[in-house]
């Protein structure tokens, strides 16, 4: 008998972290570590899988299997705030048609602390993945939960900016939220 195996393309990050052992797992063992800890070990799991990706097509015949699974998706398993990896689940969720799944991963990122490292441009890069995909609203939806979250970063300010021209022009109260603003 071949029982099928779950795998990311047919399964959303949500599902996986609770129904697959490994990864479940891989989710608990680091619970238990420090911040710093888990940060380290989801950034040398990011940066290394991409790595082992260029090195399997780089090196005839060279194929390295050591996991199944995604080296980002792993990284967000290992610490769940790690940004980049959100970044990256998300933009899969979305390709793999699970645009819910894919806006709660962005949207994430809003709720992290403003010292995240690179937040600013990882939340303006997630709003740049929906504006190329033609997802304004979407796209409305995440810059102006970042703008809540950070009302003084000007990209954040900018992306929405564009958002509403694309969709033909401002319409309705706007996320501004500093109401001694002349602007607002």
């Amino acid at each position: 008998m071949n029982v099928r195996r779950p795998n990311f393309r047919e399964m959303p990050f949500s599902r996986l972290i609770e129904e697959v052992e490994e990864i479940a797992q891989l989710r608990r063992e680091y619970a238990a570590k420090n911040e710093k800890d888990r940060r380290v070990a989801a950034d040398f799991q990011y940066h290394s899988s991409i790595a082992t990706s260029l090195f399997n097509e780089l090196v005839p015949g060279h194929e390295d299997e050591s996991s199944r699974w995604p080296g980002e998706l792993l990284a967000l398993a290992i610490d769940p705030t790690y940004a980049p990896a959100i970044l990256t689940v998300g933009s899969y969720e979305y390709i793999y048609g699970r645009k819910d799944e894919a806006m709660g991963h962005f949207l994430s990122l809003t709720r992290l602390p403003e010292n995240t490292e690179d937040l600013v441009t990882i939340i303006d890069k997630a709003g740049d993945f929906l504006i190329d995909n033609q997802e304004f609203e979407n796209a409305i939806k995440l810059y102006s939960s970042a703008i809540a979250a950070y009302p003084d970063i000007a990209v954040f300010h900018n992306g929405l900016s564009y958002c509403y021209e694309k969709l033909g022009g401002f319409s309705g109260p706007g996320p501004c939220v500093d109401q001694e603003n002349p602007f607002c």
